[in-house]
């Protein structure tokens, strides 16, 4: 007999018996089982935890797993054993550190923000199931049909998805928080040019993270925090489902008072870039840089192909004629000695390094490295060394086609900066006009979010994206375990799909986000706690930002095949956007983009 008191058993029966599939069942449930047998104190670090964790527990939670497990066979003839052992997204065991709010503990670790992972992208065996809609608002001026682009070689790392997981197992969800977007701009262009983008180019929290969702910007501190909640359009079918939305907001700069900007451009001129969509675009988008910088502002210009060479020592931006020149010279030829061009760059950036500046090494290329030193490792490593000195990195991707997604985007993480892929004029001009200032001056470093659930209201919760920015939850306040970093005005969301007990009341999750200031050695922290009367009534009620930002993610689970968008489609997210009213003229374009997805 299994204990009618124990609600964790009773809501993996349910889902069985309800028609869940495994993946639920398992990361809801076997993992308890595992905290029971487990060892304390144990660690494994740097690699995911398996979706079965470790195995234990009582003959109840034995029960569980037959019946499971029976399920979960009929699926092999038509899965696979290795699609099984991918299908569940995963995390692994650990120890916590203690939060404020006090709620019930638990264990869990994953893999460290520093971790490199190298090798091939993994496919992804999730399903997507897509259907058509009509559509029936206005959408913008449509973008320059280009044609289909190469057939890509793509780097592209698959990371799959965050599961559920069991407060009553861990109630601490730990991570990096970023403002990185490129994951959205990859997939316009894909769509622009009529193709599907590969599933393993989607990261949801970068589609999230485009979009501005108004949140109130701090006057003096350089962080606000805002969290909402309403019933999950897209997680009808999970009893009790509700979307919680947090937040988090840098506060804005006037560009008149940023710090003064020692930019040391890095240029790939290797043949690849060669065309007005790879090279061509990068002139185009400097020179709109360049006409932004003011004086006081320093650039310096250094070009590789199979060799690496200074074009134009570090020089005041008042001579801003001298700088587009340099800059409209630049020829592509030669192959790709990344290596060499970053050394040179920072080497250069290390002449010109100034104190109470920033520092940034500025990289424009498409990643892909296939000459003098390619191991990504060794790439790495030269950038941390430098980080370290007070010399930043951000990496600028070109070249949908022939493009090493995968590294550029460890580069910029690695960086400290961010990585961000230019696709027209229109994203140059947004990326290194509109937002300059928050390109170049970081408000927070190493920027950590840790999201505390309350084990009596909250029976298990989902983070949506940010799967390669885990943190084991006992370095949230370990400061020398590198975090995010974001810049003066933008803003960070996370988004979690949350199961509620029945008729629960009372705090559901506590979120603490720490960081740092280049004015301040010591870390400092922020908090913010979300109550079930918060819960807006359903879906509609919510408001058109928090509606948007579901729907953003839940269009790009659907790009990226998640599992958990199984049950969802395009022509559902496209009805709910094409229901509200925006203004944003980057909404319109999403609409559109929607369109052409379901065509």
């Amino acid at each position: 007999m299994t204990d009618p008191k124990d609600p964790i058993l009773d809501a993996a029966l349910d889902e069985l018996l309800g028609g869940k599939t495994p993946p639920d069942l398992v990361a809801a449930t076997l993992a308890r089982a595992s905290a029971q047998g487990a060892a304390p104190g144990l660690q494994t670090v740097a690699r995911p935890r398996p979706f079965w964790r470790a195995w234990g527990g009582g003959l109840a939670a034995a029960a569980v797993v037959v019946i499971g497990t029976g399920v979960f066979l009929a699926t092999v003839p038509t899965l696979g054993r290795q699609d099984i052992a991918r299908q569940t997204p995963q995390r692994e065991a650990g120890n916590h550190v203690g939060s404020s709010a006090g709620y019930k503990s638990g264990g869990s670790d994953g893999t460290p923000a520093d971790t490199v992972i190298l090798g091939q992208p993994e496919p992804n065996p999730k399903t997507r199931y897509v259907s058509p809609a009509e559509p029936r608002v206005p959408a913008p001026p449509p973008a320059p049909e280009v044609g289909p682009p190469d057939t890509h070689t793509n780097g592209f790392k698959a990371h799959g998805s965050n599961p559920f997981v069991d407060t009553e197992d861990d109630r601490l969800s730990t991570f990096a928080l970023e403002h990185d977007t490129a994951s959205y701009t990859l997939a316009r262009d894909f769509l622009r040019r009529g193709q599907m983008p590969p599933e393993e180019a989607i990261r949801a929290e970068e589609f999230i993270n485009y979009f501005d969702y108004g949140y109130e910007k701090p006057t003096r501190a350089p962080f606000a925090i805002h969290m909402d909640a309403a019933p999950s359009r897209y997680g009808a079918d999970l009893r009790n489902c509700v979307l919680v939305r947090v937040g988090v907001q840098a506060r804005v700069i006037d560009p008149r008072e940023r710090k003064p900007a020692i930019l040391t451009i890095v240029v790939d001129t290797s043949g690849s870039m060669n065309g007005e969509h790879r090279l061509g675009l990068v002139k185009n988008a400097l020179e709109l840089m360049v006409a932004e910088l003011r004086q006081g502002d320093r650039v310096g210009l250094v070009a590789f192909g199979t060799e690496a060479r200074v074009v134009l020592e570090h020089r005041d931006a008042g001579s801003k004629t001298q700088i587009i020149e340099a800059i409209r010279g630049l020829q592509a030829n030669g192959s790709t000695n990344a290596a060499a061009g970053l050394a040179l760059g920072y080497s250069l950036a290390s002449t010109a390094w100034r104190d109470g500046h920033t520092n940034r090494v500025v990289l424009c290329s498409d990643g892909v490295a296939n000459t003098g030193v390619t191991d990504v490792p060794g790439l790495l490593r030269t950038i941390v060394q430098h980080r370290r000195k007070g010399i930043t990195l951000s990496s600028l991707g070109f070249g949908v086609g022939h493009m090493n997604d995968h590294l550029l985007e460890q580069l910029g993480d690695k960086g400290d900066g961010h990585y961000a892929y230019i696709d027209s004029i229109n994203e140059a001009r947004r990326v290194l006009v509109d937002n300059l200032t928050g390109a170049l001056e970081v408000v927070g470093r190493d920027v950590k979010m840790q999201v505390e659930f309350n084990p009596q209201v909250v029976k298990s919760y989902r983070l949506i994206g940010y799967v390669n920015r885990d943190i084991k939850d006992a370095d949230f306040r370990n400061d020398e375990v590198d975090g995010g970093e974001i810049g003066a005005g933008h803003s960070a969301t996370a988004l979690y799909e949350v199961k509620l007990y029945d008729n629960a009341n009372g705090p559901i999750c506590h979120a603490t986000v720490r960081y740092r200031t280049d004015e301040e050695k010591l870390a400092n922290e922020i908090t913010s706690e979300l109550f079930t009367k918060d819960v807006a009534a359903n879906w509609e009620s919510a408001s058109n930002s928090f509606r948007l930002a579901g729907n953003v993610a839940e269009f790009a689970e659907i790009l990226g095949k998640s599992f958990y968008a199984k049950g969802s489609s395009i022509e559902d997210v496209l009805k709910d956007m094409e229901s509200m009213r925006f203004t944003d003229e980057r909404v319109a374009e999403l609409i559109e983009l929607m369109r052409r997805a379901k065509r």
